[in-house]
């Protein structure tokens, strides 16, 4: 959440730089995360000892989306839209958490072991 502008995220569900790798969920189908999706997305983060955060959309606000949804569409295989928070997404200067990004290489690794 972007301290300067709060009232564009959702009040209840926060992610925090710092606090794991998230899975987008949106509604709307703007990310491609299904329920199968999520699901398995959390069993990788559980068998890595990682922590996950949702990341989801205020629902008053129009929000992007990610080529998932198209990529699953036309490819037919399951996709789930993970990433790591980030603040000033687009900007000149964007800032994350680095154990943020070691946590989902660890994340993939497993995903890719298995």
């Amino acid at each position: 959440m972007h301290p300067n502008y709060a009232d564009k995220h959702d009040p209840v569900v926060q992610t925090l730089l710092g606090s794991g790798p998230i899975l987008k969920i949106n509604a709307n189908q703007r990310y491609a995360t299904d329920a199968a999706g999520a699901a398995a997305w959390s069993r990788w983060c559980a068998a890595t000892g990682v922590d996950s955060q949702e990341f989801v959309s205020h629902n008053a606000v129009p929000c992007g989306s990610t080529i998932g949804p198209i990529t699953a569409t036309r490819l037919g295989i399951r996709t789930v839209d993970v990433g790591i928070p980030i603040l000033s997404m687009h900007s000149a200067r964007e800032l994350a958490g680095v154990a943020d990004l070691h946590a989902l290489t660890r994340v993939a690794q497993t995903f890719f072991a298995s």
